[in-house]
């Protein structure tokens, strides 16, 4: 049945080719594991056709495009100012615990676009807001033809590729023949619904699956996105990572030098931890 299903669904992405429409929406759920002490969860979806996709978290997309009519601007600031109160005195369980059942906390800026031959990412750290696109780079995938398992009720063959200074390991199902995964990873004959970096820091996987019509929308900028590279956006994140007081002192302005994303050094980075894509160097 499953196979029917899969020629169905690829005659129909065929046709939305043209009208950027997505014919497949996929939950993910990222883990995130910094060897510092942190690790965190976040929610992403993403809507699929061929060769154009939209990889983002679905709060933060609610709320630009919320802020970016005059009342829900309006509204955002009010309950900024009351969570700023709550948050006075907190500890840090507290906070968490606040910030997770507030509509308006923990937001997850990163949206990433695929428009057939190329990538546009929006993307924020510390306050500063970046925009940026870059070439789709050819993957050379190993697929591992004798190596499944099966994912959502979908059975899945295992890939590896290096992509921007990680070595990547990513399951895909040729069930669903849509080239896309999430965040940046594709390249294969079938959607990837699970991946994960050889330090266990990165882990994306799958958690729902539906067919869908949704045109794939524009993403909405209640904020000023400065244009960058991708480079100068991974410095800026190392940057910020690394110097927490000089990432301030380049957002808010400080006693000393005025910083810029020009001028900007970055250390070369805690033992154990660095950023998604790590080949700025």
């Amino acid at each position: 049945m499953k196979h029917i299903f899969s020629l169905i669904f690829f005659a129909f992405a065929i046709t939305a080719q043209a009208q950027q429409q997505a014919v497949i929406e996929v939950g993910y759920d990222y883990h995130f594991f910094d060897p510092r002490g942190i690790e965190k969860h976040h929610d992403f979806i993403l809507l699929a056709g061929q060769d154009c996709s939209k990889f983002y978290n679905n709060q933060s997309h609610w709320l630009d495009s919320l802020r970016c009519t005059k009342d829900g601007d309006k509204w955002y600031n009010q309950q900024g100012l009351i969570m700023m109160g709550l948050l006075m005195d907190k500890s840090r369980e507290e906070r968490e615990a606040i910030l997770n059942s507030s509509s308006i906390g923990h937001e997850v800026n990163m949206y990433v676009v695929r428009d057939n031959d190329k990538f546009k990412v929006w993307d924020m750290v510390y306050y500063e807001y970046r925009k940026y696109s870059e070439p789709i780079e050819e993957r050379n995938w190993t697929i591992m033809g004798d190596t499944t398992k099966n994912i959502l009720g979908y059975e899945c063959i295992m890939a590896t590729a290096d992509y921007h200074g990680r070595h990547w390991t990513v399951w895909f199902t040729p069930e669903i023949p849509v080239d896309a995964g999430p965040w940046k990873l594709l390249g294969l004959p079938g959607l990837i619904l699970e991946a994960s970096d050889t330090t266990g820091h990165h882990h994306f996987t799958a958690n729902g699956i539906q067919s869908t019509d949704m045109n794939i929308t524009q993403v909405y900028e209640p904020y000023p996105y400065e244009k960058t590279s991708r480079k100068k956006f991974l410095e800026l994140c190392r940057f910020r990572y690394d110097n927490v007081q000089g990432m301030s002192d380049l957002h808010f302005g400080g006693n000393g030098p005025r910083l810029t994303p020009e001028n900007i050094a970055y250390e070369k980075g805690k033992e154990g931890y660095d950023l998604l894509e790590t080949d700025y160097r």
